[in-house]
């Protein structure tokens, strides 16, 4: 039997991993340009409340699975209904992911090599990762969070040279608007999806695990990381070119030449790029399958593995068919679909699980419950 339980200190490396993921390679926040870091802290600021509602739904499902917790507090068919609609958002986002990671491979490496031939050998790693479970992914997590840090803030480092401070200044010269369009990119991508992660809910948060502990660092660490690789970008890059480029990372770190020596580093993006989307694509079937076994009304999720994970190669070409249609898409304020998911729902769950709670507790004090 898989063990579905992971200490805090790999579930935040998860957290900041499935965050980072797809994300860091695309010009985050670009409607702000120059200000693009007052667009992250906005967004730090407008999502930590709905994180901290996103660790209160962990902590009141009492260990139960997300789908349990559903049934529990909106019964059997209008649960199934909640689950179906997050593992087509989960199904969906791995799809996206995905097709992020076959795109911006060919486009920058691989031009002649099929995106279905990279697709196929990304989902038999995924469907292994699925089927060996949570805590798989979480120690994978808590030893690649390391690699990735150190690579990354070593080529950022190196890359010194070639920043220009004066690209931030005048600070807010068009106004605060670009500012939270910034931000509202933000929330919509990568910020508010760590919403899939209260699917998981039984693994996070157990009687020696907070969930706080786990999301809330995970976060920080993830969306500080993101603000220091877009700023440095910006100042490399400049403003204009940070906005029109596909990768402006990925373009920043490929200025790096020391004494004709260090060069070409850029390929650390790519692996970096490839290691956060292996496992934020492998957190989105995992809970995918897991949704869709309670909508169904099957005990197990672990035979709907294969077809879903199988389900994101073609997939991944229905949802991004060209770099400019991925990055418009990584690069929008906000959807309707994304703000219901991420935002609407979680707090209906979140009023909804408060009020049975606080029931119980007259319940046990002895008063009416009022149901």
């Amino acid at each position: 039997m898989i063990n579905e339980s992971v200490p805090e200190r790999q579930g935040a490396a998860l957290v900041f991993l499935f965050i980072i993921g797809n994300s860091f390679v695309f010009g985050l926040a670009r409607w702000a340009g120059r200000d693009l870091w007052l667009s992250f802290l906005v967004a730090i600021v407008l999502a930590l409340p709905l994180i901290l509602v996103y660790g209160r739904l962990d902590t009141l499902m009492h260990g139960q699975s997300f789908s349990e917790g559903l049934h529990r507090l909106f019964g059997k068919w209008p649960s199934r209904l909640v689950a179906l609609i997050y593992s087509f958002y989960a199904w969906r986002l791995g799809c996206l992911v995905t097709g992020n990671i076959t795109n911006f491979v060919q486009a920058v490496s691989l031009p002649d090599t099929p995106q279905v031939v990279m697709a196929s050998a990304y989902a038999i790693l995924v469907l292994w990762a699925v089927k060996e479970g949570i805590e798989v992914l979480a120690r994978f997590s808590s030893v690649m969070v390391i690699f990735v840090l150190l690579i990354l803030l070593t080529a950022l480092a190196l890359a010194t040279t070639e920043v220009d401070l004066q690209e931030f200044f005048p600070i807010l010269y068009d106004g605060f608007w670009p500012v939270f369009q910034g931000a509202f990119q933000l929330l919509d991508f990568p910020f508010l999806e760590t919403v899939l992660l209260v699917g998981l809910a039984n693994a996070l948060t157990t009687k020696k695990n907070s969930a706080y502990k786990v999301l809330i660092p995970g976060f920080l660490l993830a969306a500080f990381f993101l603000m220091l690789v877009a700023s440095a970008s910006v100042a490399i890059l400049g403003e204009e070119m940070y906005k029109i480029t596909f990768f402006p990372v990925f373009l920043a770190i490929a200025r790096i030449d020391i004494a004709l020596f260090l060069t070409r580093l850029e390929v650390v993006v790519g692996v970096t790029f490839a290691i956060g989307g292996f496992l934020k694509i492998s957190v989105c079937l995992l809970v995918a399958s897991k949704n869709l076994a309670h909508a169904l009304g099957f005990p197990d999720y672990r035979f709907l593995v294969t077809p879903l994970v199988l389900s994101i190669i073609p997939g991944s070409q229905w949802f991004a068919k060209s770099v400019m249609e991925m990055n418009l898409g990584a690069t929008k304020i906000a959807a309707f679909t994304d703000v219901m998911v991420q935002i609407v729902l979680p707090m209906i769950f979140w009023g909804v699980a408060e009020i049975r709670m606080s029931r119980v507790r007259k319940n046990k004090a002895g008063k009416p419950s009022g149901i």
